[in-house]
């Protein structure tokens, strides 16, 4: 799950209070001497995870397929903005037919 943190230029997309509510909320992680956030997006697979990481990055950074559920392994975004950092790791999907998918649990593990 390498990933290279570049400038979260995507956060600019949010409506102005959005941000100002992002700034707060970091600022005060950074006071408590939290430079990083790690944010996981999992569920059901084909519901739309990829898609909402790619909304938020503000970039097509997952890819994303009409016709194929996901990938088989996490992918871990990480952007910066004034010195923190968010990671997002987006899951395959964690249920199938109705059932958990305990390969993909153990790939999330491990």
């Amino acid at each position: 799950m390498g990933s290279i943190v570049r400038e979260w230029v995507g956060f600019q997309q949010f409506p102005a209070a959005t941000q100002e509510k992002l700034i707060e909320f970091f600022a005060k992680l950074k006071q408590k001497d939290m430079n990083s956030l790690t944010v996981v997006v999992m569920g059901k697979g084909g519901v739309g995870k990829s898609s909402t990481v790619n909304s938020l990055i503000g970039e097509q950074v997952v890819r994303v397929s009409p016709f194929q559920a996901e990938g088989l392994r996490p992918v871990m975004v990480s952007r910066t903005m004034g010195g923190f950092t968010i990671n997002i790791i987006v899951t395959p999907g964690l249920v199938e037919a109705g059932y958990v998918n305990h390969q993909a649990l153990e790939l999330i593990k491990g």
